[in-house]
This record gives structure tokens, C-alpha cells and sequence, in this order.
């Protein structure tokens, strides 16, 4: 999309959100936008005449609508700029899988977690994390970016003879294999350079992992 094309796209945006279908005079939306009526006439024209909206043009004002090709220029530029927030909100992870010490089996086994990522996560663990230690700089700068962003928050839980903490939960995918989560209990013995993954699937069989093995995972912040 050139620099052209960018311009009147979003002055059909302007135009549209605010004042098409209903009776509008120049004035008004020189107004609201703080451009002039000269200005405004110059966009409407240039707007028509690239057949993106339709006038009908009255004593009292004008009513203004998209046309079929303006409806489809503004979804689809909608399209692309949705394509590009999700890419920017999409970070890599960098590991090798390492044995942890039994904790992820116990803590996703027990009943409050199972429900919980059910509810908040939209599939049910496989009993056991994956764990992986981030060995390259720019996977250990985007475990940063975790803590500071604010994910899928699962609240802690009372329970009569014990609390169990809340976890931070990051919607990810594995060597190309979802729905998995990235998840960060608020306790833990693990160091911040190494990850959990949960999934439905037993990933070291889904993927054919051992101790040693690099994965990669895309977490979408």
C-alpha cells in the first residue's frame, strides 16, 4: 500500500466513523476534524470520484455512504493492520529441554489447576510441563517482556490446609504444535531462564524430544 493510497484510506475512515448515513453539513465535519470546508469538499470529491463513497447532497447537508468497493477497501485494511498487531505481539523462545524434578506433574495434576486452564486456556494439560532453559540472548530479553506484559492472569485458590499461587499464562505454540500455554507459577524453584510449557499432548512424544533437544516456541504476549 503506497503513501497515496494510505492517505485516502484513512479519510475514508475518518469520514465513515463519524458521519456517513446521516444528514452532515461541510461545515460540521471541517469542524470535528479541524480541517477546513475547502479541505473537506477536496477530500469528499476525491473520496467519489475513486468511487469509495456515494453523496446524496440536499439543501440541508449531504448524506454520505460507503460504496461496496469502500466497505471492502476499509476491511481489508483492517485485515492488514490486525495482521501486523498480532506480529508485533508475537515473541520467539529459544531452548533446550531439560528434566525438571516432578513439581509440573503435581502442580498441573491437582484439580484446581486442571479446571483452571481448562476455563482460562481452552484445553485441558497433559499431567507434566515441558521444561526448557533459554541458552540464546534475545530468548533470555524476551522472558522479560512476560514478566512486564499482563497474559492470562489464573488467581489464586484457598484451600483448607493450603494456598495454592496464582499463575501467568501465555497462549504459545511449540515447534509448530498448539494449544500450549507458557505458564509462570508467581512459586517456583525454577530459575527465570527456564520455561514451562503445558499442552494437551505429552510433548516429548508429540515432538520426539529428549533431554538436550532445542525447541522453539512463539508465545503471543
Amino acid at each position: 500500500m503506497d503513501k497515496g493510497s494510505c492517505e485516502i484510506l484513512c479519510d475514508l475512515y475518518l469520514i465513515a466513523s463519524k458521519f456517513a448515513f446521516r444528514l452532515v453539513k461541510q461545515e460540521e465535519i471541517g469542524k470535528a476534524l479541524g480541517l477546513s470546508q475547502q479541505s473537506v469538499s477536496r477530500i469528499l470529491r476525491d473520496l467519489e470520484s475513486s468511487g469509495l463513497i456515494q453523496r446524496d447532497i440536499t439543501k440541508e447537508g449531504e448524506i454520505i455512504r460507503l460504496t461496496q468497493d469502500g466497505e471492502n477497501r476499509l476491511a481489508s485494511m483492517l485485515g492488514e493492520i490486525t495482521k501486523l498487531i498480532a506480529r508485533n505481539r508475537i515473541i520467539t523462545l529459544r531452548g533446550r529441554v531439560v528434566s525438571g524434578k516432578g513439581e509440573g506433574s503435581f502442580f498441573v495434576s491437582l484439580p484446581y489447576y486442571k479446571e483452571a486452564f481448562l476455563k482460562y486456556l481452552g484445553f485441558e494439560s497433559y499431567p507434566g510441563t515441558l521444561n526448557l532453559v533459554l541458552y540464546d540472548r534475545q530468548s533470555i530479553e524476551n522472558r522479560t517482556l512476560l514478566d512486564i506484559s499482563k497474559g492470562i492472569e489464573i488467581p489464586e485458590h484457598r484451600e483448607p490446609d493450603r494456598i495454592l499461587g496464582s499463575v501467568k499464562a501465555f497462549p504459545a505454540a511449540i515447534n509448530g504444535i498448539s494449544p500450549a500455554a507458557v505458564v509462570l507459577p508467581s512459586r517456583t524453584v525454577h530459575p527465570r531462564s527456564v520455561i514451562e510449557v503445558i499442552s494437551p499432548y505429552k510433548l516429548r512424544e508429540k515432538l520426539g524430544l529428549k533431554d538436550g533437544d532445542e525447541a522453539e516456541v512463539e508465545v503471543l504476549l
